[in-house]
């Protein structure tokens, strides 16, 4: 095709494209005014001539589009990349195959369902009671020296009273009191300020203890100690629950409570006195259980030999003995006159409160 007929073209299309148009803008305006006023107009529907149309060869040449120039191969556009392939699709996991489930007893046979039921199993004998623990051996350590020790208190006279004279930073006097019943035993210790001291200190502290004779000595049932500021304390040693009930009062802080575990031979604060002295007269080591508001512990005692000792009483033979303190307190000391049944004659202790106490006997009398 020439040149001119490519012009002709282009211009033929684009003067149907906007004779279209406009044809089109006057269709839609007076269809909008003949909707607006409800009827069309009579004589433009009989006299219009009827309309129609012809689809010729020639127009479609005359709006042919111009070929497109040959591009050079150097600015040839660079040819398009090829789609990415889609990723190939994953087969959805096989589940794994089920496992059976164990069986409850995966070492026993499997018996099949004919064969005849096995015989019932024989009834199950009674299982045979738990031997029953024997007390230890009179020969035994320790408890041969606590043996011997619950003879010797059972000897002792049914009454005794030994006055003690306290001297140090404090001087005043203290007075115990023993009594024997049959099995039945009861110990007091009073003790009050004299001399200046009983301007700061006064009222007494009183300490008692109460139980029986057992095989292996003193068996307290209850122990009480009454200070004048209020802090009273008990022991209440229950066997059958094997157990000691401690309890604290304090004025300000109330009460306080608490369970200590019984150890054989256990002894309160004033009962340990008269049994380490029934235990060490062997002149022997040995152990005494001691318990105290806040627990119960083993004490080891040792035998430091024979002393003369020059007391109120006049010079006597004693036993010197001592007994393991806690940490951070002295230990106790006790100076036993076999004379006088191996009571204690002298005694240096240091209470809870942290107050030392060196007591030296000027009376005993027995009946």
């Amino acid at each position: 095709m020439s040149p001119p007929s490519q012009r002709r073209g282009y211009l033929t299309l684009h003067t149907v494209g906007r004779a279209f148009w406009i044809g089109l803008a006057a269709s839609l305006a007076l269809h909008a005014f003949f909707l607006a006023k409800g009827k069309f107009p009579q004589a433009l529907l009989d006299d219009s001539p009827p309309l129609e149309a012809r689809l010729e060869p020639e127009a479609f040449d005359a709006v042919k589009l111009p070929e497109p120039e040959p591009v050079s191969e150097a600015a040839a556009p660079p040819p398009p990349r090829p789609a990415p392939e889609p990723p190939p699709q994953q087969a959805a996991p096989e589940p794994p195959p089920q496992q059976a489930a164990p069986e409850p007893f995966p070492d026993l046979p499997v018996i099949p369902q004919d064969a005849p039921p096995a015989p019932p199993a024989p009834a199950a004998q009674p299982a045979p009671p738990l031997p029953q623990a024997e007390p230890p051996p009179a020969s035994a350590q320790p408890y041969a020296l606590l043996t011997q020790a619950a003879e010797r208190i059972r000897n002792l006279p049914p009454r005794v009273e030994i006055v003690y004279e306290l001297k140090g930073m404090l001087s005043g006097r203290q007075t115990h009191r023993w009594e024997r019943s049959g099995q039945r035993y009861t110990l007091e210790a009073v003790s009050e300020a004299t001399g200046l001291t009983s301007l700061f200190l006064g009222g007494q502290l009183i300490q008692k203890s109460s139980g029986r004779i057992g095989a292996l000595g003193l068996m307290p049932d209850l122990y009480e100690i009454q200070r004048p500021s209020g802090k009273n304390e008990t022991l209440e040693f229950k066997y059958a629950d094997n157990l000691i009930e401690s309890s604290r009062a304090d004025p300000r802080r109330g009460t306080r409570t608490r369970q200590l575990p019984i150890l054989p031979g256990a002894q309160d604060p004033l009962s340990s006195i008269y049994q380490l002295a029934m235990a060490a007269q062997d002149g022997k080591d040995g152990l005494i259980v001691a318990a105290s508001s806040k627990k119960v512990q083993g004490y080891p005692y040792r035998m430091l030999g024979t002393e003369i000792l020059r007391t109120p009483l006049g010079e006597m033979k004693t036993f010197h003995v001592t007994r393991a303190g806690d940490p951070g307190k002295s230990d106790t000391h006790l100076w036993l006159a076999p004379d006088r049944h191996a009571l204690p004659v002298k005694v240096s202790f240091v209470d809870d409160e942290g107050t030392e106490w060196v007591l030296e006997a000027v009376s005993i009398r027995t009946q």
